[in-house]
Order: C-alpha cells, then sequence, then structure tokens
C-alpha cells in the first residue's frame, strides 16, 4: 500500500459521518426523480380512462414529491460542501505538512508550477471526485431499478436495455483508457506552461536587460501549445466517445417506444408506460454521462493521487518511532563520522567534532568545504547516509519535532519572510511588541525601522517599502534571537552586515552565550576573534580544530 492510499483511507475513515449523510439525502433527492416518471404515467392512464378524480389526486401527490425532490437537491449542496470542505482541509493539511517534512534534497524534485498544482488543482480533483462518487454510485443503482422496471413490463424491453449497458460499459472500459493517458499528458503540459510562466516572471528583469522577449515568448508560445493540443485532444476525444454511446442509446430508445406502441395498438401495454420508457431511457443517458465522468474521474483521481504521492512519500515519518523522554537540553552538539551528500562526492565525509554548550563556535573555511551540510543536517533539511549527531548525548533522531524545533534555530545568508509586517515577522516567532523593539533596539536597527514610512507596520516584502538588505538581515537576526532557542545558528549572515550592526550583533551574543549555544559559519577576522572554538574545514573535512582563538 502506497503513502497517498493509506492516507486517504484515514481521511475518509474522518470523514464518515458526512459521507453518510452525503449517501442519505442522495437516495431520497434521486429516488423521487425515479418515482415522478411513474406518477405522470399514472396520470395519463387514468386521464385516458376518463378516471378524472383519480388523475387530480396523483397530480397532488406528485406536486408533493415534486416538493420534496427540490428539498433534497437543496440540501444535497449542502451536505456536499461539508463533506467537501473537510476533504479539501484535510488533504490540504496533509499535502502542507508533507511538503515540510520533506528533505531538501527530495522538495528539489519539484519545480514551484508542479508543487502549486499539486496544491491547488489535484487536491481539488480528489475531493471533487469522492465528493461526487456518492452521488455517482447511487445513479448506477438506479439502473437495476429500471432494469427491474422493464423487466416487469416486457422481456423484450428488459434483454434490449440490458443489452445496451452492457455496450456502453465496454465502449467505456476501451476509450478510458486513452483518457487517462490523454490527461496525464495534459497535466504535464499544464505544469511546463505554469513553469515558463513562473520564469518569466522572475527573470523580467534579465529579459528586459538582454531584450531577449523574442526568444522567450517563443518558448512561451511552444508551451502553450503543447498545453492547448493536449487540452484540446483529450476533451474532443472524450466528446466523441460520448456521441458514439448516445447515438446506440438514441437508436434502442426509438426501437422501444415502436415497440411500445405496437404493444398499445394491440392491448398489451397502457399509453402512460410509454411515456415513462421515454423518460428512462433519457435517465439511462443522464447516468451514462455519470459512467463516463466516473470513469473518467477515476482515471484523473488516478493522476492526482500519483502526484501527491510524489510529494508524500518520501516525508520523515516517525510514526511508531520511539523518541527519548522529554528532557530540558543544555545545547551539546557532536558529530561522529558523518557521511553526507553523494555518496562518490560527499558534502560531509566523515566529520566528527563537538561543540559544547554555553560557548560561541565558528565553523570556517573555503567555499564548498561543506560548512553549509552542518547547519542543514542539524536542522534535519536532508538525512545523513552513516555516523551519528547527538543534542545533549541523545540522538537528535529521537528528539521529537516539537522539542527539537523549539531547541535549535537558524538564521541564513540571504533569509526569507512572511508576506507580512516587519512587527508580524517577529512576532510571529513569539514574544509581543515590546520585546521585539527591546531586542531591536539593542542591534542598532529601532531607529531606521521607525524612519521607513510605515515604522513597524511597513510589510517587510513591498517592493516600495524601500527596506535595506542590510536591515532585512538586522530583522532576520532579530527574529532569531526573539525565538530564543538554546541553540542559535548562524550561516555566514553576520560576515554580511555593515560594522556597526555586526559588532552589535557579536556584543549580543556574546552576553547570550551564558545560557544558549552559539554556531556561526564565517571567514570573518572579527568573528574569528568572539569563538571560543574554531572549526576549521577544508576539502569536506574536519582540518583543524581549535579552542579558545587559535586559528591556524
Amino acid at each position: 500500500m502506497n503513502s497517498v492510499t493509506k492516507e486517504t483511507k484515514r481521511i475518509l475513515k474522518k470523514c464518515s459521518p458526512q459521507i453518510l449523510l452525503k449517501f442519505i439525502i442522495s437516495v431520497c433527492y434521486r429516488g423521487s426523480l425515479l418515482i415522478i416518471p411513474i406518477m405522470w404515467g399514472k396520470i395519463v392512464d387514468y386521464a385516458t380512462v376518463k378516471n378524472f378524480p383519480a388523475s387530480y389526486r396523483m397530480i397532488i401527490i406528485a406536486i408533493g414529491v415534486m416538493l420534496f425532490y427540490y428539498a433534497s437537491v437543496a440540501l444535497n449542496q449542502i451536505f456536499y460542501y461539508l463533506l467537501y470542505n473537510k476533504m479539501y482541509k484535510l488533504y490540504s493539511k496533509l499535502a502542507y505538512s508533507s511538503f515540510i517534512n520533506n528533505s531538501i534534497h527530495s522538495i528539489s524534485r519539484f519545480k514551484i508550477s508542479e508543487f502549486n498544482n499539486i496544491i491547488n488543482n489535484d487536491i481539488d480533483i480528489i475531493v471533487a471526485f469522492f465528493s461526487d462518487t456518492i452521488i455517482k454510485v447511487i445513479q448506477i443503482m438506479e439502473f437495476l431499478i429500471i432494469y427491474y422496471y422493464f423487466y416487469t413490463i416486457d422481456i423484450k424491453m428488459f434483454i434490449v436495455t440490458v443489452a445496451v449497458s452492457l455496450t456502453m460499459v465496454f465502449v467505456l472500459g476501451i476509450l478510458n483508457k486513452r483518457t487517462g493517458k490523454l490527461n496525464a499528458k495534459r497535466k504535464a503540459a499544464l505544469d511546463k506552461k505554469t513553469t515558463i510562466t513562473h520564469e518569466v516572471f522572475n527573470t523580467v528583469k534579465e529579459i528586459k536587460g538582454f531584450y531577449v522577449f523574442k526568444s522567450v515568448n517563443e518558448r512561451v508560445k511552444e508551451k502553450c501549445a503543447n498545453y492547448l493540443k493536449a487540452h484540446s485532444t483529450l476533451n474532443t476525444y472524450s466528446t466523441v466517445v460520448k456521441q458514439i454511446v448516445f447515438i446506440i442509446i438514441e437508436f434502442a430508445r426509438y426501437a422501444l417506444i415502436a415497440y411500445g406502441i405496437y404493444l398499445f395498438s394491440v392491448g398489451k401495454m397502457e399509453i402512460g408506460t410509454i411515456l415513462v420508457i421515454y423518460t428512462y431511457y433519457t435517465k439511462i443517458i443522464e447516468n451514462y454521462e455519470i459512467i463516463g465522468t466516473l470513469t473518467s474521474g477515476i482515471q484523473d483521481a488516478k493522476v492526482s493521487l500519483g502526484r501527491l504521492n510524489k510529494l508524500i512519500e518520501y516525508r520523515s515519518s516517525n510514526s511508531n518511532f520511539e523518541y527519548a523522554d522529554k528532557k530540558d537540553y543544555k545545547g551539546k552538539i557532536k558529530f561522529e563520522n558523518v557521511l553526507y551528500g553523494d555518496k562518490k562526492d560527499p558534502i560531509l565525509d566523515d566529520v566528527s567534532f563537538v561543540i559544547n554548550d554555553k560557548t560561541i563556535s565558528v565553523i570556517t573555511g573555503p567555499t564548498g568545504s561543506g560548512k553549509t551540510g552542518v547547519l542543514d543536517l542539524l536542522m534535519k533539511m536532508n538525512r545523513k547516509h552513516k555516523g551519528s549527531i547527538f543534542i545533549d548525548d541523545v540522538p537528535y533522531e529521537k528528539i521529537d519535532d516539537e522539542t527539537f524545533y523549539n531547541l535549535i534555530s537558524l538564521v541564513r545568508k540571504e533569509p526569507n519572510f512572511f508576506d507580512l509586517s516587519i512587527k508580524d515577522n517577529l512576532m510571529l516567532v513569539g514574544g509581543n511588541f515590546k520585546e521585539v523593539k527591546k531586542v531591536c533596539e539593542k542591534l542598532g536597527i529601532h531607529e531606521e525601522i521607525m524612519n521607513l514610512k510605515d515604522g513597524y507596520d511597513t510589510d517587510i516584502n513591498s517592493s516600495s517599502s524601500k527596506i535595506s538588505l542590510n536591515l532585512k538581515r538586522g530583522i532576520a537576526i532579530a527574529r532569531v534571537i526573539l525565538k530564543d532557542s538554546k541553540i542559535i545558528m548562524f550561516d555566514e549572515i553576520i560576515d554580511t552586515l555593515e560594522f556597526d550592526l555586526q559588532n552589535n550583533v557579536l556584543d549580543m551574543l556574546d552576553d547570550m552565550k551564558k545560557d544558549h549555544t552559539i554556531l556561526i559559519i564565517s571567514r570573518e577576522e572579527n568573528i574569528l576573534n568572539k569563538a571560543d572554538k574554531i572549526i576549521r574545514f577544508d576539502s569536506n573535512r574536519v582540518k583543524r580544530n581549535k579552542i579558545k582563538k587559535q586559528l591556524v
């Protein structure tokens, strides 16, 4: 059983009350539609024999059934969205949490367009399929009632109706395999079309600067044309298949109506029964469309579930993992013979070192020597191939996520922010506005923030806010300080700060180390001089490991 199948069963179980309600009201809704034609047939039959009082009584009853039908339609829509909304929330939660729990290596398999299409389009297709399937299954069950009706009035009509239905099923079974393949091609073409759209948005400066609009536009036209071709091929094919089957059904309907008229002429059938035959064949056509959309829906849902499975299959899942007991961690870090990255060309090659708590430690070395790989592993962004990593002598895999990510935090050289104001970005990690201002004042960035037009209410991602890169990095450091994790890590960001802000940060960290573990990646002499321990990397290995500001 793959991951998405298991998760789908769990979601369906959680939605079972809504599924039951939807099933009950759907039976009422569709059942009344089957009863109404029979009632109108009886009305006509009574009128034919001039039993007008019975016709009027039947009309009154039919009006009651009609009102029941419209009430059922309204309730059916309400119960549909009760189910749809709950299921959509559960699948969205699954998709987002799975994405977060993927390693960075696994995430790299996705383009942003593919991720967007999974989150928006595929989840909608999956949820709509399960929500719609309830009433579609009931409509398929209607065939049994229609078959039984034809069996009770004439065995020949029953045989013809069953033969038409079997022909429909055969045609659908053969042709919908191709529909599934065409739909998969359409989705792949849509991913590529969306990718080129993102590319144009992200590289508009380069397009203008190098004046390559014509060549870029050719690529846009190509991807758009490929999508339109795949989209039109799928829909044209589906429409042609439907029309072929409709012709088969219509020939059967008119043949049976002619046969019914013959039976009426010899006194073996009532005229009202002929009206019911005509109406029930209309329902067969309608229900064929339902079967057609169900089978194509199955193909669509299979494709979408497969794409969602790609998102969740490599997530880290610790549901059966035995975690260590909760404890207060001091923040000591230990690497033992860690191999990480491509085994033939590793980022960390048999790396071992110890970082004690209540210290400032600096990892240094040339570009590409593996320094950032240490932080990626400590943040559980990727998985190591072998070796061990400990926090206070506890294997870090055995620390549950809530405890672990409250214990450790990281600020990178090029930080990202949420689409919120400066204040909201800082308060998102914890603390109140008073604490936010206090940290910003200590860092020396409070006045610069206040000089912005909207101060702390400035949208940090707005192109019109004119926030300098130095200030953005200062805000990112304020954010990690406000989180106040036991272990705080800096990935070369302190190197990039202007002189005054850099000194303010180092002074704060020197004060914080009395109850924190500070880990910095840097090659700046000013920062190295603040270190209690310096770990030098070269060629993806630890080359030097010196205590108390001794750098070789």
